[in-house]
């Protein structure tokens, strides 16, 4: 019961944060949307040219990352009574997967048609090389969750 508790606080947070962060500058992810949208936002003049640089996207991502997984410790440890490396592990990858899945499928793809980038481009939040690229970032999200979940196991022993 826990799990799900925490793997729905864990979605709404998720959302609340991606929307605060778009609030001051709505092409913060402008890399996280699929080429066939900025393409066409390009071309029409509503997105810079130069997409923005992949370096600093990069050293935001890691750093969120490095953030959120001493809170996943703080909340494994306290919440949950995890106190070993193992089963902060799983569970702590077991927690991204869900909010990684919950990106993919409902803020990339369900909730895509109410995004003004992909209204003012045109595309379709369900056409197929806009899922395939959210798809395939998910795919990378997963991956990316495995150092975090070694991460949390670790802060996890530390704490």
């Amino acid at each position: 019961m826990i799990f799900f508790a925490e793997s729905v606080a864990l979605c709404v947070l998720f959302t609340a944060m991606v929307r605060l962060a778009m609030w001051k500058r709505q092409t913060a992810f402008a890399n996280d949307y699929p080429p066939v949208v900025t393409d066409r936002l390009r071309a029409m003049g509503l997105l810079a040219q130069r997409p923005p640089a992949r370096k600093a996207d990069l050293a935001r991502k890691a750093a969120a990352m490095v953030v959120f997984s001493l809170l996943f410790a703080l909340l494994l440890r306290q919440a949950n009574g995890i106190d070993a490396f193992m089963p902060g592990v799983l569970t702590s990858y077991a927690l991204w997967l869900v909010v990684d899945w919950y990106d993919f499928a409902v803020v990339d793809v369900l909730l895509a048609p109410l995004d003004r980038f992909y209204r003012a481009s045109g595309v379709s939040a369900f056409d197929p090389q806009a899922v395939r690229f959210h798809f395939m970032h998910s795919l990378l999200g997963m991956a990316l969750g495995i150092p975090f979940a070694l991460m949390t196991g670790l802060l996890i022993l530390l704490i």
